[in-house]
């Protein structure tokens, strides 16, 4: 009995599935565009964007306008506030004056990751936020698979005031 123990583990875990190193997971399952826009930042690259509670002129400040703020967001858009409370590793149920902050900053992020219809995928095209600045444009596929079109040098973009 105690050689057959070992020889059974041995084949259950061997029926288990690996994944190839550096392969991006896709879903058959149709993805939210939040998720979607969340998969290209973290394996494209996050894109340059203006944060509005951050800069010369904080306007998120204030806890009561931010936790507004997010109560909006997770009434206008739960896909996107979901999205963004698994992204991030929150509570929904109990956000702090810093969480809210990290979901509106997350927000800001998402909406510069637009996506165009595209046939049966979506059409890309930001610049990342990296030195220099560079424009990446492609396509991504509802299940989240990515395809890279090119990449130029982008101008770098000023936040207003």
């Amino acid at each position: 009995m105690k050689a057959v123990l070992p020889a059974l583990l041995l084949i259950v875990c061997a029926c288990g599935s690996v994944a190839r190193p550096g392969a991006a997971a896709t879903s058959s399952v149709p993805l939210s565009q939040a998720d979607l826009r969340y998969r290209l930042a973290d394996q494209v690259g996050a894109p340059l964007y203006c944060n509005p509670s951050q800069g010369p002129i904080v306007s998120g400040d204030d806890p009561t306008l931010a936790a507004n703020r997010v109560a909006a967001l997770r009434a206008q858009d739960p896909s996107e506030f979901d999205a963004i409370v698994r992204h991030e590793h929150l509570d929904a149920a109990s956000l702090s004056q810093a969480d809210d902050q990290r979901v509106l900053a997350q927000a800001s992020m998402l909406s510069a990751v637009q996506l165009t219809p595209q046939g049966s995928a979506y059409a890309f095209a930001y610049v990342l936020a990296n030195s220099p600045p560079t424009e990446v444009t492609g396509t991504i596929t509802a299940a989240g698979a990515i395809s890279v079109a090119r990449r130029t040098p982008g101008s770098p973009r000023l936040c207003p005031l």
